[in-house]
This record gives structure tokens, C-alpha cells and sequence, in this order.
């Protein structure tokens, strides 16, 4: 009779390994929320969001800027947009967003209220955020890179 003996020594000891990476995915979904926000300081600097290049300004916020003496790239004039955008993350969960009032206007876009500097106006989405306006899904590179660090994470434990 044959008889072949497996040992599986090192695929246990993997899955064992790969067990208790996966009780505890804080340190992921700590890295996940980094990645999060680093994919919305690049939607900064390129002043594009998942649907391609943010919409030109308006005419007329082109003219404010010039008599205001106000320069800088979009949704950039002060700088609070992007410094207001914060991250957390849980247990199983990480999340991005940001605490100023019009930066849901500026992500998703729309119009304007009857009190706001000029009333009435339609504000294009600028997402600013890593996922799209329309849909509420992560942007596809947003959504690469969580998986590569959910694969990192299981495999080395990082």
C-alpha cells in the first residue's frame, strides 16, 4: 500500500496567521482611511474628481476673484476646503468627509440660496472627495487602492 503523508505545517500556520490578521482590521482600516485621503489631496492638486477635470469657474466667480484680489486654483482661495477634510476609521469600517457647511455644494454641486452671494446659481459638482457625486461609489483608483491595502494587510500583516 502507498501511503503519502502532507505536511501541512506552513499552510496552517499561514491560516492561523491570516485568522487573527483578520479579528483585527483597525490597523487596515486605519491605512484605508490614510489612502482616502490621500486620494483627496490629489483630487486638490489636479482639481479633478472620477469623472475627469473639475468644470471651469463661472464668469462671474472669475470676475469676483479679479476684484477681490484673489488668486489660487479651484476650491482653493483659503485653503479650509481642503484642510476641513477629515478621516476616521473603526473596527471594520473607514470613512472620509469634511465638517464645512458648503462642502457638500462644492462635492455634489447645485443651486445656490436665496440668501448665498449670488443667489440662485448652479454650483457644478467639483468632487473633491474620492468617490463620485452621482453614484456615491468609491472613485475606481480610490477603490484599487483599498483593496491593495486590504491584500497587504491579510498577507503581511502592514
Amino acid at each position: 500500500m502507498l501511503r503519502i503523508e502532507i505536511d501541512d505545517t506552513e499552510v496552517l500556520a499561514a491560516l492561523q496567521a491570516l485568522r487573527g490578521r483578520a479579528r483585527d482590521m483597525r490597523p487596515a482600516m486605519a491605512n484605508i482611511a490614510a489612502a482616502l485621503a490621500s486620494e483627496s489631496e490629489r483630487q486638490f492638486q489636479t482639481e479633478s474628481g472620477p469623472a475627469g477635470a473639475w468644470p471651469e469657474l463661472s464668469q462671474t466667480t472669475k470676475e469676483l476673484r479679479e476684484r477681490s484680489g484673489t488668486t489660487g486654483r479651484k476650491l482653493q482661495v483659503s485653503g479650509q476646503l481642503a484642510a476641513s477634510v477629515q478621516t476616521g476609521f473603526a473596527e471594520a469600517e473607514a470613512w472620509i468627509g469634511s465638517n464645512k457647511p458648503h462642502a457638500a455644494m462644492q462635492h455634489l454641486g447645485g443651486t445656490t440660496s436665496a440668501l448665498s452671494m449670488i443667489p440662485g446659481a448652479q454650483i457644478p459638482a467639483r468632487p473633491f472627495l474620492p468617490f463620485h457625486p452621482e453614484t456615491n461609489q468609491l472613485a475606481p483608483e480610490a477603490t484599487r487602492t483599498v483593496l491593495d491595502v486590504l491584500e497587504v494587510y491579510l498577507e503581511d500583516g502592514r
